[in-house]
């Protein structure tokens, strides 16, 4: 995984790789050439404005004094030869300094006053980057509002070079004025405030660009936070010999919905199948289980009776019928509360006296969300009857705070340590549905989802990462595995229904729709 840096630790890694003989001037040329070329091969092709034709592609940048001025001059003279329109505005700077490119690429760069922000497709925010200066001077804030004015009016497209202006990329913290990016190109290694909120919602899409400045360098403690990449997660997929049939892809049982709530087990069902489970039984109330039994023919249906005692006799027969496949459990979604539910789950994860059936059900992998959790922080303790290290809970802020006997605000003013906690105490693996998604394991390693997903702010898309680790569980990947597996899949599911619907429209079942396009790049070999 990608360690998340401070700004002092990239600096140090920067100097490790000119020691080790690169220049200064080799990485500002890996730089602008890997920021023009994201920038015309990615936006060209999702931002409107800029794929219309050649004449429409004009990129502004605001260049500061230092480095991240020297980057952004250095992409501009780059976008020229591929055909773009390049302006320059100079602040704090009063010319463009000796740079790594040919003369005639930075003379096809114009220099010119605030108001061509006006016809900018694209601004480049090159004014301070990993300086972080929270406090900005008047003319940076002319020329941020100026960018976010473009953007209001004509949808100018805005990307922040390294670390948006304005930001602490350390602390996260970020001033009133900061710059508030569509994308931030981050340059080597991930800044750790850019994934702390307030400075997160000023990042936009985060995108990393290899320069050739690696971690070597820093110490790699296992309790630092690392970022979920591609070349991590795609060793842990399964791979399936052709051979192979359902019943080796595992089985897995969703006991979730009540009367009033039969989107959650439809939706936790469908993700798990979609990313391989073999077979999933939803275990739901009789009532509702026509509804979903036509919606989705591939679920098995374990309709439960009213009573307790009926419910656990139904879970109990498919326990033992299928004890040589089933891998895993999901336990919550839309299950609601009450007096029927408290016994259900005190039976099968409390301290109650159970059969044989329901003690090997507990050995199994769990993931346990919603009003599983609930349940949990009704009862004041951890589940008695889960191992150490076999299951994963997923609590959004809320239910965290619940968990842990602690304010809403505590959590969210800590995000990293109290989902820690959390994953301390109970002895499992925790992840925390905050921003960029933590997961934390009970050892103190704490792993960051790759994006921020404010298109996923939409009810039912806990029900989908709920039933896509149980999927991951139910194929023979560990919880921890899972976890980050599913986070990582997640993610790139919300990014592809981002661009498809608009964060905006975004409903859970599009992220299922997702699923797919996310599990087929990242299995494929050639997958960036």
């Amino acid at each position: 995984m990608t360690l998340l840096v401070t700004p002092a630790e990239m600096r140090a890694a920067e100097q490790a790789a000119i020691a080790a003989g690169r220049s200064s001037a080799s990485l500002i040329l890996a730089a602008g050439r890997a920021i023009a070329a994201w920038i015309d091969e990615s936006v060209c092709g999702t931002h409107s404005t800029a794929s219309e034709n050649s004449s429409g592609r004009h990129a502004v940048a605001l260049v500061g004094p230092g480095n991240n001025g020297g980057d952004a001059l250095v992409a501009l003279g780059l976008l020229s030869e591929r055909g773009w329109h390049v302006s320059a505005v100079l602040l704090s700077r009063s010319e463009f300094g000796p740079l790594p490119i040919p003369a005639e690429l930075l003379e096809a760069v114009e220099v010119r006053e605030l108001d061509v922000l006006r016809t900018a497709t694209l601004v480049l925010d090159g004014v301070y980057g990993i300086s972080g200066r929270e406090t900005l001077c008047a003319d940076v804030i002319a020329a941020i509002q100026a960018a976010c004015d473009a953007r209001a009016n004509n949808g100018t497209f805005l990307v922040a070079l390294d670390v948006p202006s304005g930001i602490n990329a350390e602390s996260g913290a970020a001033g009133e004025q900061a710059f508030r990016a569509d994308a931030t190109l981050c340059l080597g290694l991930p800044k750790i405030g850019m994934v702390r909120e307030p400075a997160a919602s000023h990042v936009g899409e985060l995108v990393l660009l290899d320069i050739g400045v690696d971690a070597a360098t820093i110490a790699a403690e296992a309790r630092r936070p690392r970022m979920l990449t591609s070349r991590d997660m795609r060793p842990l997929l399964p791979r399936r010999a052709a051979s192979s049939h359902k019943s080796d892809a595992g089985t897995l049982l969703i006991v979730a919905g009540a009367p009033t709530y039969y989107g959650a087990p439809r939706l936790c069902g469908a993700a798990a199948m979609r990313v391989g489970a073999g077979l999933v039984a939803l275990a739901a109330p009789a009532a509702i289980v026509p509804t979903i039994a036509g919606a989705i023919p591939e679920l098995v249906m374990i309709p439960l009776p009213s009573d307790t005692e009926g419910s656990i006799d139904a879970i109990e027969r498919f326990v033992s019928e299928r004890s040589s496949t089933l891998r895993a459990v999901v336990i919550g979604p839309g299950l609601g509360g009450g007096e029927r539910v408290d016994e259900m789950l005190e039976m099968l994860l409390g301290n109650a006296s159970v059969t044989e059936p329901l003690t090997r059900l507990a050995q199994l992998s769990h993931v346990i969300d919603a009003d599983g959790l609930n349940w949990i922080a009704r009862r004041g303790c951890w589940p008695e009857k889960l191992q150490p290290g076999t299951a994963v809970f997923t609590p959004h802020a809320g239910e965290l705070a619940r968990l842990l006997d602690v304010n809403v605000q505590a959590v969210r003013d800590e995000p990293w340590e109290t989902v820690r906690q959390a994953a301390r105490e109970s002895g499992q693996v925790v992840v925390l549905k905050l921003g960029y998604t933590a997961v934390a394991s009970p050892e103190g390693g704490l792993w960051i989802a790759p994006r921020a997903m404010p298109e996923m702010a939409t009810a039912g898309t806990g029900d989908v990462l709920a039933g896509t680790i149980g999927g991951f569980l139910a194929q023979g990947i560990p919880p921890l595995d899972a976890a980050r597996l599913a986070v990582y899949v997640g993610s790139q599911a919300g990014s592809h229904a981002s661009r498809r619907f608009g964060k905006l429209s975004v409903i859970a079942g599009d992220i299922i729709d997702m699923l797919p396009e996310s599990l087929s790049r990242l299995a494929s070999p050639y997958a960036p």
